[in-house]
C-alpha cells in the first residue's frame, strides 16, 4: 500500500518541476529572504545574552548609521540605472563596464565622505555616539555594499536563483558564527566592534570577489561613461530614500545620542522583535505590486479592493498577535534585563501595519510615476519624526520613539492616500480602487488593541482571559468574518 504522503510529495515535486524559470526564480527568492531575515532573527537572543546591554546598543546604533551611509555612498545605484540598462544593453561586455563604472563612482563617493568624517572625526563620533573604529569598519563596509547589490540585482534579473540562495544562506551563517566567537573572545568595552567586524569582514571578502570578477570580464579597473546619468538620475531620488531610512533608523541614533547605549538596546530589541512581521508585510507588499500593475492595466478595480482586503486583515492580525505577547516575545528574544522594552512593541507593531498601507496607496502613485508626490510624503514625515524625538525622548524616554515614528507613518498613510486619489481623478479612474471605510474600520481597531492591551500587560491572567474570549468569537463568527472580506462594496 502507497503512503500518501509520499504521494502528495511527489505531486508537490511534479508542480515544481512544471513552473516556469520565472516562477521558480520567485520562490527562491522569497525563501532567501525569509531564510536571512529568519536567521537574523534567531541569533538576536543569542546576542542579547552574550553582549552588555551597552555593547548591544552600539551595534543598534551603527545598523542605524550605516543604513544611512549606504545610501548616502551607494546612492542605490542597484535601483534604477543598473537594472534599467541590463534590460537595455544587448552586449555582455557593456553590462560588465556598466558595474565597473557604477563600483568606481560609489568608490569615489564614499572616499569624499570618509575624507569629510576624518577631518573632524572627534565632532562626527560625538554626534553619532560610535568609536573611531565602529565609523571605520562602516565606511569599510560602504565600499562594498554597492558591488554586492549589484551582484544581487544581476542575479535576480536573470533569475539565477542557484547563486544567489548559496550567497544568502552564506553570508547569514557566516555573520552569526564569525560575530559569536568574536564577541566571545573579546573584552566587554569592545563587544559591539567585534560584531560589527564580523559584518564587514563577509561583505569585504565577499565584495572583493565580485570587484576582480567584473574588472577581468569588463577589460578594465576604470570606466567613467555611465557617471553623469547615474548622477542625474538618482541624486533626486536621494531625499525619498533618505527620508525613509532616517524615519525607520534615526530613532534608535537620537536615542543613543540623547540618552545613552542601554536605552538604544532595549529598543532595538523591540524592533528585533518586530522582524518576522515586517518581513511577512514586504512579502505581502512585494507580491502585490506586480498584479496590482497588471490590475489597473486592465482595469480590474474590484479585484484590487477585494484582494487588498484579505492582505490588510493578515497584517493587521499579525500586529495585533505581536501586540498581544510582546511580553513573553521579549523575554524570549532579549530576556528579563530586557523585559522594560516591552512597551515600546505595540506601536512598533502598529507602525508596521500603516507602513503597509501607505505601500499600499504608494503603488498606484508608482505605476503613473507620480515620485515627486511621493518624495514630498516621505520627506515631510522624516523631519516631523525628527522634531518629535527632540521633544518627546527628552520628556518620556525613549519609548517615545516609538510612538512618534507611529504618528508619522499614520500621517505618511495619510499623504499617500490623498496623492493616491489625487492621482486617480487625474486618470479619470471612477473606481475608490481601495475601500476606505474597512481601512479606517482595521486602523481603528488596531490602534484601539495598542492602548487596550498595553495597560493590560501588568496583569497575565485578565491578558490570557482577553486573548482566550477574542479567539473564541473569532472561531464563532468566522463565517462572518469571512463573508465581509468577501462582500463586494457598494456605492
Amino acid at each position: 500500500m502507497k503512503n500518501p504522503n509520499s504521494n502528495y510529495i511527489s505531486s508537490l515535486v511534479s508542480k515544481y518541476k512544471g513552473l516556469s524559470i520565472v516562477a521558480k526564480a520567485s520562490l527562491w527568492f522569497v525563501f532567501a529572504t525569509v531564510l536571512q531575515k529568519g536567521v537574523s532573527f534567531l541569533t538576536v537572543p543569542i546576542f542579547t545574552r552574550i553582549m552588555t546591554t551597552d555593547q548591544y546598543g552600539l551595534y543598534n546604533a551603527y545598523l542605524s548609521l550605516a543604513s544611512i551611509l549606504t545610501i548616502i555612498c551607494g546612492l542605490e545605484f542597484q535601483s534604477c540605472i543598473y537594472i534599467n540598462n541590463l534590460s537595455k544593453l544587448n552586449d555582455n561586455k557593456e553590462k560588465e563596464k556598466l558595474a565597473v563604472s557604477l563600483i568606481n563612482l560609489t568608490f569615489i563617493i564614499t572616499s569624499i565622505w570618509f575624507i569629510i568624517y576624518l577631518v573632524a572625526k572627534d565632532f562626527w563620533n560625538r554626534i553619532f555616539g560610535v568609536t573611531s573604529s565602529m565609523m571605520y569598519l562602516m565606511f569599510l563596509e560602504a565600499y562594498f555594499v554597492p558591488v554586492v547589490n549589484f551582484w544581487v540585482t544581476k542575479q535576480r534579473f536573470n533569475y539565477k536563483y542557484k547563486a544567489l540562495v548559496i550567497w544568502s544562506v552564506l553570508q547569514v551563517i557566516l555573520n552569526a558564527v564569525f560575530g559569536i566567537i568574536f564577541v566571545l573572545i573579546v573584552d566587554n568595552n569592545q563587544q559591539a566592534s567585534a560584531r560589527v567586524f564580523s559584518i564587514a569582514l563577509v561583505q569585504c571578502v565577499f565584495g572583493s570577489i565580485l570587484i576582480v570578477s567584473y574588472c577581468k570580464k569588463a577589460g578594465t579597473i576604470f570606466y567613467n561613461v555611465w557617471w553623469k546619468k547615474a548622477l542625474l538620475l538618482h541624486i533626486p531620488l536621494l531625499p525619498h530614500s533618505l527620508s525613509l531610512t532616517i524615519l525607520s533608523s534615526a530613532d534608535r541614533l537620537m536615542i543613543n545620542h540623547m540618552i545613552g547605549p542601554t536605552e538604544t538596546a532595549l529598543y532595538g530589541v523591540a524592533y528585533s522583535a518586530s522582524m518576522v512581521i515586517n518581513l511577512i508585510k514586504l512579502s505581502v507588499v512585494n507580491a502585490l505590486t506586480p498584479w496590482i500593475y497588471e490590475c489597473i492595466k486592465e482595469k480590474k478595480y474590484d479585484e484590487i479592493e477585494k484582494r487588498s482586503r484579505i492582505c490588510i486583515i493578515i497584517v493587521m492580525m499579525m500586529s495585533f498577535t505581536f501586540i498581544l505577547f510582546a511580553p513573553e516575545l521579549i523575554l524570549i528574544v532579549g530576556g528579563k534585563k530586557y523585559y522594560s522594552a516591552i512597551y515600546v512593541v505595540p506601536p512598533v507593531a502598529v507602525s508596521v501595519f500603516f507602513t503597509f498601507l501607505y505601500n499600499l496607496f504608494s503603488i498606484i502613485q508608482f505605476y503613473y510615476e507620480k515620485t515627486k508626490e511621493i518624495m514630498m510624503a516621505s520627506l515631510s514625515a522624516a523631519f516631523i519624526n525628527l522634531i518629535l524625538n527632540v521633544i518627546f525622548i527628552n520628556i518620556f524616554g525613549y519609548v517615545a520613539a516609538a510612538y512618534t515614528t507611529l504618528i508619522c507613518y499614520i500621517l505618511l498613510s495619510v499623504a499617500h492616500y490623498i496623492f493616491m486619489r489625487k492621482t486617480i481623478k487625474t486618470h479619470d479612474i471612477k473606481s475608490e480602487v481601495f475601500d476606505m471605510n474597512f481601512i479606517l474600520l482595521m486602523s481603528i481597531v488596531v490602534l484601539a488593541s495598542m492602548v487596550g492591551f498595553s495597560f493590560l500587560y501588568k496583569f497575565i491572567i485578565v491578558r490570557y482571559c482577553m486573548i482566550a474570549l477574542l479567539i473564541i468569537l473569532m472561531i464563532l463568527k468566522r463565517k462572518v468574518l469571512l463573508s465581509a472580506l468577501n462582500k463586494p462594496r457598494r456605492g
